[in-house]
């Protein structure tokens, strides 16, 4: 999918749309966004890479299971050259690994760990103490680490989580629209530091194109 740095937000949402919500992941805390495959939930990590390297700064991803499409991250608006990319071969404890040691290693805005892959999160137990540890190093290094998983495994050490949703297609052309433009997904915040929402939870509607 195709991700502008300021997505298209759907009609009746302000230009603002994602924008408030990419805000939201703190630095020097640990994040969560959770998702199954096609919720929207890889291409909000992307949107949020795109954001941080295209505005000068420093990120890392932690491929989980090698599943980074660098052409797909370049359509985006993320700028390769500020990314520093860490395949793991779906092994999940190099990939904890990995990402603690480099929230701990200063020049890093952001450090998104991928575990998107089911397999990974079913094969291997992730324990709260892990993502205690996880928690640590953000804080440690004052980067915004990021996990996603296609479920919960962060629990309270994350400062901020986000669930996302597939909702359905978005259908183009005129007189009768034909042509799949993109996905629409909601995006509901579970646990911020930053964002306080009135009255219940929050939520999203985004359109990712194609």
């Amino acid at each position: 999918m195709s991700i502008p740095i300021e997505s298209s937000p759907p009609p009746g949402w302000g230009p603002r749309g994602i924008d408030v919500l990419l805000n939201a992941f703190p630095s020097g805390q640990l994040s969560e966004i959770v998702g199954p495959w096609s919720s929207g939930g890889g291409s909000l990590l992307l949107a949020l890479m795109a954001r941080i390297t295209a505005s000068g700064n420093e990120a890392a991803l932690v491929d989980g299971a090698d599943a980074f499409d660098p052409a797909s991250a370049v359509a985006a608006g993320a700028d390769l050259s500020r990314l520093l990319w860490v395949k793991c071969g779906g092994r999940l404890r190099a990939a904890l690994g990995a990402a603690d040691l480099l929230a701990r290693c200063p020049g890093f805005a952001l450090v998104a760990l991928d575990l998107g892959d089911l397999s990974l999160t079913r094969r291997d137990f992730i324990s709260p103490a892990i993502c205690l540890r996880l928690r640590t190093a953000a804080e440690h290094g004052e980067t915004a680490l990021v996990l996603r998983a296609p479920q919960h495994v962060a629990g309270s050490a994350a400062a901020f989580a986000v669930s996302m949703r597939r909702l359905g297609p978005c259908w183009i052309g005129r007189p009768y629209p034909t042509r799949l433009g993109g996905l629409v997904s909601e995006a509901v915040v579970l646990r911020s530091s930053v964002l306080h929402p009135k009255g219940g939870e929050q939520r999203w509607l985004i359109q990712w194109q194609l």
